[in-house]
């Protein structure tokens, strides 16, 4: 069950993961020839969530048809209880959940980073094709379009550039005579351009904008920028542990509240399973499936607040996961009272 459940969420996640690095590699945004090796780092990176989903259904579903197919009245027959699930299910989690711990503190840093080296040097070989000369590129939003003239390979740089820039009503049209792209430290796509002219205006008006500049630099990739910026997701576990940094914290704690997550998670799966025939069949599974997204929804956000420092960093993400805990306790008494009654 556990096995065909991964199998299913990874081919899941590698569908969506090669439809968005093919569409990179459409507007220019990634190297054709990296779009493979990507998808596997991407892979990596997201074995420790597949890896508690995993868990979380499993659990789920097993006992869910234990329920269904009326073997849980025999369990209760033999004297046992709900709460006597919880041995066999730890016997099988907490392997899985120091996996998840191994793959989230040292794993995903390590994915990430070997991610990004190969996606620039890739971006470095590539980078004529990226500008093709004489072809007119645009964006995957539709809001700008890029001309090179002619391109240097040996000096990464173009010759009589244009850029045309859209924004609501107004449109911009900037002509410079040589233009490069380069990466910053973030991974942000930039790209330069020396010598040139900006004219902006609103299309059938006469008021335009002119602006002469020596050297100027217009940012490619217009995503939007995550909780933790690819430096900080990249870093050592033990580098971030003993940084004072707000954003270095967070990630720390979004890695370690994974394993955390995954263990209460798969205990609050035991009775979450209960069935009841009256009720319908897809209630319980629905509202499972609600409580663990909200569970990692309230991770992330809970992420965003350690980084603005709204919440203490000694303080992090453990009160989310006392409330988890308590809440999935609360669950094993209810369901004991229930069949009790």
């Amino acid at each position: 069950m556990a096995l065909a459940v991964f199998a299913v969420l990874l081919l899941l996640v590698l569908t969506t993961q090669i439809v968005r690095l093919l569409g990179e590699a459409s507007v220019g945004a990634l190297a054709s020839s990296a779009v493979w090796a990507m998808m596997g780092f991407a892979a990596i990176r997201y074995l420790p969530v597949l890896m508690s989903l995993m868990l979380f259904i499993s659990v789920l579903a097993v006992l869910t048809r234990l329920w269904r197919d009326h073997e849980m009245v025999i369990w209760f027959a033999s004297g046992r209880s709900i709460k006597n699930f919880i041995r066999p299910v730890l016997e099988f989690v907490l392997p899985i959940v120091v996996l998840i711990a191994v793959l989230s503190l040292f794993g995903w840093p390590w994915a990430l980073g070997r991610g990004q080296e190969f996606r620039d040097k890739s971006m470095a070989r590539q980078e004529t094709t990226q500008v093709a000369p004489g072809v007119f590129r645009e964006s995957a939003g539709a809001d700008r379009v890029y001309f090179v003239e002619n391109f240097s390979g040996d000096a990464k740089s173009g010759q009589n550039v244009f850029v045309q820039l859209k924004k609501d009503r107004e449109i911009s049209v900037i002509l410079a005579e040589r233009g490069g792209l380069f990466l910053d430290s973030d991974g942000t796509r930039w790209l330069w351009l020396g010598h040139g002219r900006s004219y902006k205006g609103v299309p059938g008006q006469r008021d335009f904008e002119t602006l002469r500049f020596e050297r100027a630099q217009l940012r490619v990739d217009t995503t939007d920028r995550p909780v933790s910026s690819p430096g900080t997701q990249a870093m050592a576990s033990l580098a971030l542990l003993g940084s004072k940094d707000l954003e270095q914290q967070a990630e720390l704690a979004w890695r370690v509240a994974l394993p955390v997550s995954a263990l209460i998670l798969a205990l609050a799966a035991i009775p979450l399973a209960f069935f009841n025939p009256r009720g319908g069949r897809a209630f319980n599974l629905l509202f499972a499936i609600v409580l663990y997204f909200l569970y990692y929804n309230c991770i992330n956000i809970n992420q965003a607040w350690i980084a603005d420092g709204r919440v203490p960093v000694w303080l992090g993400m453990w009160p989310l996961h006392l409330i988890a805990a308590s809440v999935t306790a609360g669950l094993f008494v209810w369901r004991s009272r229930l069949r009790m009654g």
